[in-house]
């Protein structure tokens, strides 16, 4: 389902899809992105076998803004029962999407023998044909959201690694003229943990400015970190940490007319948080706002936090209103082009 914000509100919630075989997860959630030549790409998760875990990527595309959608196709093709999500994308061209994803058929080797998940990546031409598959990383966090963002010089993709020893620190890939460059970390974390946090990444760019979030509990306490890049993602200025000790994480990204802004969720007494924060290029925090109480749990979902034509930001987020779970929006009172916030307008719900 999707609506659209006009000058009157949100319009009725539309629908892309529908089905009974469907994979329905409060992290693995299904996506829409709009590329720059105007047309509309949205995926979900279609089972593909009895275990809880098998179920692929499916993709649609609509050239009228949602009216109709095309035949949905997937990105992968290995046809195994196994996990295949986590999507995340960039405009390879203005009528083509990049498309990445976790991975999981090489967990169902033959004999028994379980691999690792992966990270792979693909694009999705105009006419549906899949083209530029390549695997990014053989040994990937299970499920964690990966991250991706077009840079001037290409395409950048941010995800959570999983070494020999279960360290779990975030990667950078970029892909350049030679191809896609090897992975390299984005901080050194070294947080340890035997399972997946299930708290990605989020990553932005504006020519060969980036900023990338994260979740970690590398020292052992729970924080979140920002840290910008002015050469395309090659090398990072030392991060801002926010939330330690009490982030709950689940961060997003947005760029705005004079930076970029930073959303996560933070823990206050038993429950929690919605927080944004605003950024200059060269990472300077300058301003830091609470928007609401929510859900620390699942219930809360991922916020996405976006900034409209007039450059007031919009965060959207799951709750409880008249006892139904729904999305819920707030829309931030930003002055002066988004260079200092000073207020949240009242949280609108759509169904």
């Amino acid at each position: 389902m999707f609506s659209v914000l006009g000058s009157d509100g949100f319009g009725p919630a539309r629908r892309i899809a529908r089905g009974d075989d469907w994979f329905v997860n409060w992290a693995d959630t299904p996506g829409l992105f709009v590329l720059p030549g105007g047309d509309w790409v949205a995926h979900w998760l279609v089972k593909s076998g009895p275990s809880t875990y098998a179920y692929d990527v499916v993709m649609a595309r609509s050239s009228d803004e949602g009216a109709s959608w095309s035949v949905p196709v997937s990105p992968h093709r290995d046809g195994t029962p196994t996990e295949h999500g986590f999507v995340s994308y960039f405009a390879d061209s203005p009528a083509a999407v990049g498309v990445t994803w976790l991975d999981g058929r090489l967990m169902a080797r033959a004999g028994g023998e379980k691999g690792a998940m992966t990270l792979r990546t693909g694009v999705l031409e105009a006419d549906g044909r899949v083209s530029a598959e390549a695997v990014l990383d053989e040994r990937v966090c299970d499920c964690c959201q990966t991250a991706s963002a077009m840079t001037a010089a290409g395409p950048i993709v941010v995800y959570r690694d999983r070494s020999e020893d279960e360290t779990r620190d975030h990667y950078v890939i970029r892909r350049t003229a030679d191809g896609w460059s090897e992975p390299e970390r984005l901080h050194e974390d070294n947080w340890r943990i035997g399972g997946c946090p299930v708290n990605g990444p989020a990553v932005v760019a504006q020519d060969e400015r980036v900023a990338a979030a994260w979740f970690t509990m590398g020292g052992g306490e729970p924080l979140v970190r920002v840290a910008v890049s002015a050469d395309g993602g090659r090398s990072f200025e030392p991060a801002d940490t926010l939330g330690k000790g009490t982030a709950v994480g689940r961060v997003d990204l947005a760029i705005a007319p004079r930076g970029f802004l930073l959303s996560w969720i933070d823990r206050v007494d038993s429950s929690g948080a919605l927080v944004v924060a605003g950024y200059d290029w060269k990472g300077r925090r300058l301003w830091q706002e609470r928007i609401g109480h929510v859900d620390a749990g699942r219930a809360s979902g991922f916020p996405r936090l976006g900034v409209l034509t007039d450059c007031r930001p919009v965060v959207a987020w799951t709750g409880r209103y008249d006892d139904e779970q729904r999305v819920r929006v707030a829309r931030l009172v930003v002055p002066e082009a988004c260079a200092d916030a000073r207020g949240v307008d009242r949280p609108g719900t759509n169904p």
